[in-house]
């Protein structure tokens, strides 16, 4: 593993114990190799919810006039698998994971899933490191980008899917959703969309039933929008 010090300069965050930095950055594979538990997934599973809440409380104080349905679209947005992978990308966590061989062959340091993992667990790490305040000076620093960016909320693509499919033919869309692995706190979902007038099928993967079918009607939607 790369040297820790340019990862902590990185993100502009020293910790005070290293270990919750180590754990963040051990992919289950190597502790697996390891015979151990050390590694980023109850990180993850905290950070998860640490960046929701986070999150959520930011939008609720920005947007004081907004409805719930438009500030879950934002918060929807912000906390994807896409954008917190995004962020990961933009500090590098993937050159920093400590995984098996294995996993590195088959490409894990390029995952987006274990990319965004890692993010989620390194906010729990902070937040067990330093508390709550340095947790969201990470989140708000990181995400700044993309706060800025979705300023207009984003319409939820299923229902502009639908609409579309509604202006060219008389079919709804029909959704088939499946649990295709993931652990027992973090699943994973596929879900698969036939659009009849262009007689194809579309399939994603989401860490919800609701995400998967999201993704899915947003690859839909790009293709409706290039015939």
């Amino acid at each position: 593993m790369s040297n820790l010090k340019n990862f902590t300069k990185k993100i502009s965050y020293n910790f005070i114990n290293q270990k919750y930095l180590e754990e963040a950055l051990t992919h289950p594979s190597f502790s697996k190799e390891k015979s151990n538990n050390f590694n980023y997934q109850r990180l993850e599973f905290l950070g998860d919810k640490i960046l929701s809440l986070i999150i959520t409380n930011y939008l609720f104080k920005k947007y004081p006039h907004e409805k719930e349905g438009e500030l879950s679209r934002r918060h929807a947005v912000l906390v994807s698998g896409e954008i917190i992978s995004k962020v990961g990308k933009a500090i590098n966590i993937q050159e920093f994971l400590k995984m098996s061989d294995g996993e590195i062959n088959l490409g894990g340091k390029e995952n987006d899933k274990n990319i965004e993992n890692a993010v989620e667990a390194l906010i729990a790490a902070i937040y067990l490191d330093s508390g709550y305040d340095e947790a969201e000076n990470f989140i708000l620093t990181h995400w700044k980008f993309f706060l800025d960016q979705y300023i207009i909320p984003p319409k939820d693509p299923v229902s502009k899917l639908q609409e579309m499919i509604q202006l060219k033919s008389k079919d709804l869309p029909i959704y088939i959703i499946e649990k295709v692995g993931g652990s027992d706190h973090k699943p994973e979902f596929c879900a698969t969309l036939e659009v009849k007038f262009l007689n194809k099928k579309f399939s994603a993967n989401g860490n919800s039933k609701k995400q998967a079918q999201k993704n899915v009607a947003i690859i839909a939607l790009e293709e409706i929008i290039e015939e």
